[in-house]
């Protein structure tokens, strides 16, 4: 009989790594697994949603709450009271949750106090910053499940040392997988053409989180180093909806020599970090898909859970709040930079290591 997984999607990173396991037991799974799927609509802008589905092959969603943007407590309360009523409907033999957003959490919530297992993919992540909304989602998912899948070793570590043990598997990062597929099928210099952009010679940067992009004095300095920075490169600018609106909100003028588009389609995004100079970025997954393509990564935030690529010296953090001083440094730090990427992220396997050890555990 197969087993139902219940998986809970709702911003972009999630459709991206849920791609891989959705199109694997589409195609080699399909006789033990039937994969129910949620989208939340945490994200609801549709370059932040449903293109993701139609570029990366996964199935239309079963369920789709419409949630829209709620402050976060809200937030959680509102897709924990829709997911109880779909959970009691399916009866799930797994809720598979993924990093660290508040859909996240709300599933992971949902799926404790109905009595349903819980798979965490990307658990053991900790940027040791908690007052940080996302650092608070992974702790406690990581805390009530069942099945956890970490992307490295040093998060299998994060997680012996908070007294988790059982049940916790070191799988490679599921983004790898992701990366490679979209590289195989879809790579293309088209894409520099579209934006009138010459390989290596561009940054790609996008910014998104709040303690970023909803503080003015923060802000303010992240463009004036992305304004000063475009005099030596080109930059392009997928703008978040969050950012765009705060620009606006604060008056806050990009140069004439930035090129600001709307989010762009994974694929696009991989091809854009796979040809461009460096990556400048606060988010979790860049940072991990510029390793990917061998490019050095800037990050603008105070820390980061990938603490290992800053420890090799792939990428560097830039604090927004000393970012003015610091950014005539931001170039010569990227060109000092190693040139050889040890492979710290598995290698690209990760959502068949995850269905065949549920296959003997569910």
């Amino acid at each position: 009989m197969k087993k139902k997984i219940l998986t809970i999607v709702g911003a972009r990173p999630q459709f991206i790594k849920a791609s891989v396991i959705s199109r694997l037991i589409n195609k080699s799974y399909n006789s033990e697994f039937e994969e129910i799927l949620v989208n939340t609509g945490q994200h609801y802008d549709k370059n932040m949603s449903s293109i993701f589905f139609d570029d990366l092959k996964i199935n239309k969603a079963n369920y789709n709450l419409n949630l829209g943007s709620f402050s976060n407590i809200s937030q959680v309360s509102k897709i924990m009271v829709m997911l109880e009523k779909i959970i009691n409907y399916e009866n799930p033999d797994l809720v598979l949750t993924y990093g660290d957003t508040n859909s996240t959490l709300a599933g992971s919530l949902a799926a404790a106090k109905t009595s349903i297992k819980l798979a965490h993919v990307e658990a053991g992540l900790r940027s040791n910053r908690y007052g940080m909304q996302e650092e608070i989602n992974r702790i406690i998912t990581d805390r009530i499940s069942q099945f956890l899948f970490c992307p490295t070793n040093y998060a299998v570590e994060n997680l012996k040392k908070e007294g988790i043990k059982k049940n916790v598997f070191n799988t490679g990062d599921i983004m790898l997988d992701s990366f490679n597929y979209v590289k195989s099928n879809f790579f293309s210099y088209d894409v520099l053409e579209k934006f009138n952009l010459k390989n290596k010679n561009y940054f790609f940067t996008t910014f998104h989180r709040a303690e970023n992009v909803d503080d003015y004095e923060r802000l303010k300095n992240i463009i004036e180093t992305m304004n000063y920075l475009s005099n030596y490169k080109d930059i392009i600018f997928p703008i978040h909806p969050r950012t765009k609106k705060n620009l606006k909100k604060f008056k806050i003028k990009l140069s004439s020599k930035i090129i600001d588009v709307d989010p762009q389609s994974y694929p696009v995004v991989v091809n854009l970090i796979s040809n461009c100079f460096a990556v400048i970025t606060d988010s979790g997954g860049l940072q991990k898909e510029s390793y990917f393509a061998n490019k050095p990564c800037i990050t603008l935030r105070d820390e980061t859970e990938w603490e290992k690529t800053v420890k090799l010296g792939y990428n560097i953090l830039f604090s927004p709040q000393n970012l003015i001083s610091e950014k005539v440094n931001i170039i010569n730090s990227i060109n000092k930079m190693p040139n050889d990427f040890p492979s710290i992220f598995g290698e690209g396997n990760c959502g068949s290591k995850i269905l065949e050890i549920l296959k003997k555990l569910i």
